[in-house]
């Protein structure tokens, strides 16, 4: 009786999703309709396409940020310490973004991107300045993700929902990027507050910078 009551049930889940099936057209390899392709995603990917090449810039970039604070030019450890895992982090999050944008079926080009910042402005960069190039960085970032995922969510059309897109960004990126933006406010308001004080003001970016090198 069982086995009859499971075939019975078998029978009925595949013609339920033939029935659903058949409402979204047929698959076709030659017309490249066989592919991972669904929900809304083809709606943000030109966006996070885009999104991939401004991380993998500011992956180079805080890399050679940090070059700027090695013992071979301002000799700050710390700050080097800092921007060097900035860029492992950018180049880590490039690589996901990659692998997730393959897993939902898109092809990713990572062709010349545009850097946020020019090249002259990150070699110029001192303790202060850098910590502020910082910031904005994230913030850029962070909006330009806080920007996709509503174009993806409920709070812009429900036409494009896409809840496994709104889950990665949130847990990939906007969380950290929250949590970045408020630590680098905080430092440059130490940092500020040292520098207010010319007659400790080397030593206080000295032991800031132990600081950085112990904390990051």
């Amino acid at each position: 009786m069982k086995f009859y009551l499971l075939v019975v049930g078998l029978a009925a889940g595949i013609a339920l999703a033939n029935g659903a099936a058949s409402g979204l057209g047929t698959c076709s390899v030659d017309e490249g309709t066989c592919t991972s392709r669904f929900s809304g995603f083809p709606h943000l990917q030109p966006d996070m396409n885009k999104y991939t090449k401004q991380m993998l810039d500011k992956s180079f970039d805080f890399l050679l940020l940090s070059a700027v604070f090695d013992v071979y030019s301002l000799d700050r450890p710390g700050f080097e310490k800092l921007y060097r895992k900035t860029s492992d982090k950018a180049w880590e999050d490039t690589i996901e973004l990659i692998k997730y944008q393959s897993r939902r079926g898109a092809y990713v080009q990572l062709g010349a991107g545009s850097s946020a910042h020019d090249v002259s402005s990150l070699l110029q960069s001192n303790e202060t300045s850098s910590l502020q190039l910082a910031l904005e960085y994230e913030k850029l970032l962070a909006n330009e993700a806080h920007r996709m995922h509503k174009k993806i969510s409920h709070a812009d059309s429900t036409k494009h929902y896409d809840p496994d897109v709104a889950h990665y960004l949130d847990e990939k990126l906007i969380e950290y990027q929250s949590g970045q933006i408020r630590k680098l406010a905080g430092y440059i308001t130490n940092l500020n507050d040292i520098v207010r004080e010319a007659n400790t003001k080397e030593l206080g970016v000295q032991l800031f910078d132990e600081y950085l090198d112990k904390a990051e």
